[in-house]
């Protein structure tokens, strides 16, 4: 695949995660100052990377939704890192979602309360 027919299917991906996390009414802006981001560098690769600093983003519903975008283009994966909140000290951690699957590397000892029991169908462990 060429890059100008890459391009345009990846702008396209990147366009529909950023309008399924709006749909819940979240928003989109970078350095931690809104309720997510989406890295807006392709680095030639099919993959779209998100950064969620609102941490209900990580509802089974919303992770639920950007696994199956991926049905349209399955070559492509999703990341889902989890930004803490400032002054915060967590390790990396996150999701990763390709097609029909979810790659579960949440480290929950380090979520708080109403969100470490968070769980998703069918999911395997990092």
């Amino acid at each position: 695949m060429t890059r100008d027919e890459f391009l345009p299917i990846w702008n396209d991906m990147r366009d529909r995660v950023i309008a399924h996390l709006e749909s819940f009414g979240k928003a989109i802006g970078p350095f931690g100052d809104k309720d997510f981001w989406v890295v807006d560098d392709d680095y030639d690769l099919f993959l779209i990377q998100v950064e969620v600093m609102a941490l209900d983003l990580l509802d089974p519903p919303v992770i639920y939704g950007l696994r199956d975008l991926l049905d349209m283009h399955p070559r492509f994966a999703i990341t889902v890192a989890v930004v803490p909140p400032r002054g915060t000290a967590w390790p990396r951690m996150g999701l990763t979602l390709e097609k029909g699957v979810i790659v579960d590397g949440l480290k929950r000892d380090h979520l708080p309360e109403g969100i470490r029991g968070v769980r998703y169908d069918g999911a395997r462990p990092d």
